[in-house]
């Protein structure tokens, strides 16, 4: 098998995974807008930091065969490597694609829990005021009273 033909394989198995990513984060916005399980979003978190692993193992792999074949692991590397060996051009552009898509999703699920958390501390604050006391402590347990 050619340097190229071992790129092209490893790009196109970091393509099919971030489909497969993808569909995870798809998934993890839906359940944020819906009343989330906890069990449900660690799922989620377990299977989205499976494909961080595998993906930053294939990125690996990717370098490995750029170097071969003389190329940095850099976008302006990358693209004069498409300009020298034109079948890795649509590989690339897809990677790059589908990359962006996954960041996008994973930005936009990241502002949705960071409204969550605003909301929860707000809701917090507004009940500390009320009642004129810490509600919770550090650990989230109620703080035990003390005699007068």
């Amino acid at each position: 098998m050619s340097h190229i033909d071992a790129l092209l394989r490893c790009v196109d198995e970091q393509s099919a995974l971030l489909d497969d990513f993808i569909k995870t984060l798809q998934a993890e916005g839906q359940l944020l807008l819906e009343t989330p399980s906890d069990e449900a979003l660690g799922t989620l978190t377990a299977r989205k930091n499976d494909y961080a692993r595998r993906l930053g193992e294939l990125d690996q792999t990717r370098s490995q065969h750029l170097a071969e074949l003389g190329f940095t692991d850099t976008r302006e590397s990358i693209e004069s490597a498409c300009v020298t060996h034109p079948d890795l051009h649509q590989a690339f552009k897809s990677l790059w694609q589908r990359a962006g898509e996954a960041q996008a999703l994973n930005e936009s699920n990241g502002q949705i829990l960071h409204t969550f958390i605003e909301h929860n501390q707000r809701a917090l604050d507004t009940l500390r005021t009320l009642m004129g006391e810490d509600l919770y402590d550090a650990r989230g347990k109620l703080p035990r009273h003390r005699p007068l």
